[in-house]
């Protein structure tokens, strides 16, 4: 190396530091941005339900069985609970998860917390 000329070890170095920068911002570039690369969905009475993050909803009695899938995971069968003041057809829960809600594809887009829970009801 110190045989070198001094533009060469420039050279080097900043082909090292290029290699190093790639490296670090790949996984972050490859997941794409909000760092959420994917939605659990659940699959019950042949509607699509996407989880959504909520807290301030109550879950209610069992109804029956979905097909949980997602984020890399096989399909599972899940014990799907309805929550209250709020119809199946538009929102259901897991009792495994209480930090989210399961909304109808296609309802209350954007809506969140507790707007999410008043635009279900």
């Amino acid at each position: 190396m110190s045989r070198l000329p001094p533009r060469a070890r420039i050279a080097l170095g900043l082909a090292a530091a290029l290699v190093i920068a790639v490296v670090l911002v790949a996984p972050v570039v490859i997941r794409g941005p909000g760092g959420k690369p994917c939605a659990k969905t659940i699959t019950f009475l042949g509607g699509s339900y996407t989880a959504r993050t909520a807290s301030d909803f109550v879950q209610s009695v069992a109804i029956g069985v979905g097909i949980a899938s997602g984020c890399g995971a096989a399909p599972a069968n899940v014990n799907v609970r309805s929550v209250a003041g709020v119809a199946p057809a538009r929102a259901i829960a897991l009792a495994t998860d209480d930090s989210s809600i399961y909304v109808r594809r296609g309802l209350c887009a954007g809506a969140a917390g507790a707007a999410l829970i008043a635009c279900l009801r």
